[in-house]
């Protein structure tokens, strides 16, 4: 009965050794895993806090968008005013370029004609009146 005794209690110690040595692996696991689960928390808790700041800024670009479609129309509108302003502005400039040209051949023939008469006299037409020393010697 002893040899009995003691084979059972070596077998139970084994076994004992065994369920010991796999309650530490166990525990070793469960602490592996509740610090994973806390990774996890921590990493949703980031995730759903950059979730919220995307879609904040989605909807901040959605209203950025839909503002400068809105105004598109009116740009459009104010580009095509100010082409027909610039148009007008050339054609003034134009119309004024003409004129200035046109009094320009005018003052150079009265010049002319003035220098044909005047060609063979010897006329110095000068202000006998001057506002200034400096206009008197020019």
């Amino acid at each position: 009965m002893k040899s009995i005794t003691s084979n059972c209690e070596t077998s139970l110690r084994q076994e004992n050794e065994e369920l010991c040595i796999s309650k530490q692996v166990l525990e070793k696991k469960i602490e592996e895993l509740l610090d994973l689960q806390e990774q996890y928390k921590s990493r949703e808790v980031a995730i759903t806090r950059f979730l919220k700041e995307s879609g904040e800024k989605v909807t901040q670009l959605s209203n950025s968008v839909a503002f400068f479609k809105s105004i598109i129309p009116d740009m459009r509108k104010a580009i095509a005013s100010a082409e027909k302003s610039i148009d007008l502005l050339e054609n003034k400039c134009q119309h004024l370029e003409d004129i200035i040209s046109t009094k320009d051949r005018k003052i150079i023939t009265f010049a002319d004609k003035i220098s044909s008469y005047t060609r063979y006299s010897n006329i110095n037409i000068e202000s006998e009146i001057y506002f200034s020393t400096y206009e008197r010697k020019l």
